[in-house]
This record gives C-alpha cells, sequence and structure tokens, in this order.
C-alpha cells in the first residue's frame, strides 16, 4: 500500500524535474557556459588581474566550489575564452570569403579584411582581455592563431590556383595580419579614418601578393 502511493509522488518529481533545469551533460554545459560568459564579462569590466574566482561564481550564480569543478583558476577560463574569441573572428570570417565565388580570389581576400576589421572592432575589449590579460607577449599570443592559418591557407589556394605566386604562404598571411592589425589600431587611436581602414588594406594585401587593383 505505501508502495502505491509513492508511485504518483514519484511522477510528480520527474514531471517538476524536466521542467527545471535539464539533467545530465546538457546541465553541466550550460553551467559551464555560464560560468565562461560571467568570466568574459567581468575580465572586461574589471580586467583580469582584479577579478576573483568568487565574484565570477556570484556572478554566474554558483557556489565557488562549482567554479572549482571546471575550473582550476582564471588562467584556464582565460584560455577557454581565448579559444572561443578565436573561433568566432574564424567563423564570421569564413562565412564573408565563402559567400564569394570560389574563384574571385580578389574578392575572397577583401572579404577576409572586411569581416576581420568588423570583428576586430565589435570585439575589441574582449580581444584586448584574451591576448593580454595573463601578461603573455602578443607575438605569443598570436603565433598559431587560426585567424593567421585561414589566411595562409586562403593564400596557397589562391597561389595553387593561379590567382598570385608567393614562395612562403605562411610567411605572408603573417605580414599581411600585422598590417591589419596595425591599422586597425591605427584607426582607434584616431590617426586614421575607421571607414577607409578596409580599402588601405586591400592595397596593401594585394601588393603582398604582387598583383594590382584593375
Amino acid at each position: 500500500m505505501k508502495q502505491s502511493n509513492s508511485m504518483p509522488e514519484q511522477k510528480e518529481r520527474k514531471r517538476k524535474h524536466r521542467i527545471g533545469a535539464p539533467p545530465g551533460p546538457r546541465k553541466a554545459n550550460l553551467r559551464r557556459a555560464a560560468l565562461i560568459d560571467a568570466a568574459g564579462k567581468l575580465f572586461v569590466e574589471k580586467g583580469y588581474d582584479a577579478t576573483t574566482m568568487d565574484e565570477i561564481a556570484a556572478a554566474a550564480g554558483f557556489a565557488k566550489g562549482t567554479l572549482y569543478h571546471y575550473f582550476a583558476n582564471k588562467a584556464d577560463l582565460l584560455l577557454i575564452l581565448r579559444e572561443g574569441f578565436d573561433k568566432e573572428i574564424v567563423n564570421r570570417i569564413q562565412s564573408h570569403v565563402e559567400s564569394c565565388q570560389p574563384d574571385d580570389w580578389r574578392g575572397r581576400i577583401r572579404a577576409w579584411i572586411d569581416a576581420a576589421v568588423d570583428a576586430y572592432f565589435d570585439m575589441s575589449e574582449l580581444h584586448d582581455v584574451v591576448i593580454y590579460g595573463a601578461g603573455m607577449p602578443f607575438r605569443h599570443a598570436m603565433a598559431d592563431s587560426e585567424i593567421t592559418r585561414y589566411l595562409a591557407r586562403l593564400i596557397g589556394e589562391g597561389a595553387r590556383a593561379g590567382a598570385w605566386r608567393v614562395d612562403d604562404e605562411r610567411w605572408t598571411a603573417v605580414m599581411m595580419f600585422y598590417s591589419f592589425r596595425g591599422g586597425c589600431d591605427e584607426a582607434m587611436v584616431g590617426t586614421q579614418r575607421a571607414e577607409d581602414l578596409p580599402g588601405k588594406l586591400n592595397d596593401v594585401f594585394l601588393r603582398m601578393l604582387g598583383v594590382c587593383e584593375q
């Protein structure tokens, strides 16, 4: 008889559980994502050094023990944020580049520039945190960046299609990347107009590839 009475209670508990937070791995993924999001916002608002693990846990609505279950320290969170930042920028660039015709190599280079500039300005605050937050020199943070690797692949594909000739696609991509970064920083400090930046970078990139705008 007692067992019979418990069955409705068990069903009700299961029903309430379905209404609330999802169980299992999905719930763990949501917690992890919430902690990463909270860390990113606090790192931007307060700075990486000034933010504590206690503040990150509180901002996400969890106990500090929950935070340490997923991340050993702030450096772990910064690394995850850097990887996410890199992936987001590359996704934006790739989507823009792939919207061009496959044989429009100059258009694809211009698309890389347009998307990269837009993403850099949109995400500049997070960029400064994930690149400079741990005091790592910029050259180390970007030495193997996916954004540079993607540009190198684009240059290599264009070279194999006969759109231009390059001796070293990675070296060319690195030089282009630093031109892009320098141009964006100049626009941010006001020495260049932001609206002129894509056109100027396009001219520089094409010259580096040994071709001229027609």
